[in-house]
């Protein structure tokens, strides 16, 4: 039977601050490990901003979906998504999709400056640069830009 667990996103009953966790432990054998954890971004959202991510999921993005999901207004959901969008710091430059030190790319790959035109239109393709991005590298390579052939055209 399993235990009573805690909601992660309980604040400090003191000061309502952030409280992290310090143990973790396997329900299946009783190991403990003990130390100081970092939880990730999605752990600072709320009960009610998960579920709101959770039908975002589920309605694949579409906001009119969404709407009718959660009976509510476009500009309720833009609302919601700009706050959440804020509140995991995505909200500066472009999300890149990856987390890298430094902006150092993924293994395997080219800095986006050296990458081929067939690199640079599949990463747009995936979601990982955005049009304007892809429009700007790629006219830097038609003008000659390092790291690819000529494009014509």
């Amino acid at each position: 039977m399993p235990r009573n667990r805690i909601d992660a996103n309980v604040r400090c009953p003191s000061c309502n601050g952030q409280l992290y966790p310090r143990t973790l432990v396997c329900d299946s054998c009783g190991l403990k490990v003990e130390g100081d954890f970092v939880m990730n971004e999605f752990g600072s959202l709320t009960p009610d901003e998960l579920h709101f991510l959770r039908v975002f999921i589920y309605c694949e993005g579409r906001i009119r979906d969404m709407e009718a999901a959660l009976g509510v207004s476009y500009p309720t959901v833009k609302g919601h998504l700009a706050s959440i969008k804020e509140k995991l710091n995505l909200s500066g430059p472009r999300f890149q999709g990856t987390a890298h030190e430094h902006g150092t790319p993924p293994a395997g790959q080219v800095p986006l400056e050296e990458a081929p035109a067939d690199e640079v239109l599949e990463r747009l393709e995936s979601g990982q640069i955005s049009y304007k991005d892809a429009v700007r590298l790629l006219k830097g390579k038609k003008k000659g830009g390092k790291g690819d052939e000529q494009i014509s055209g």
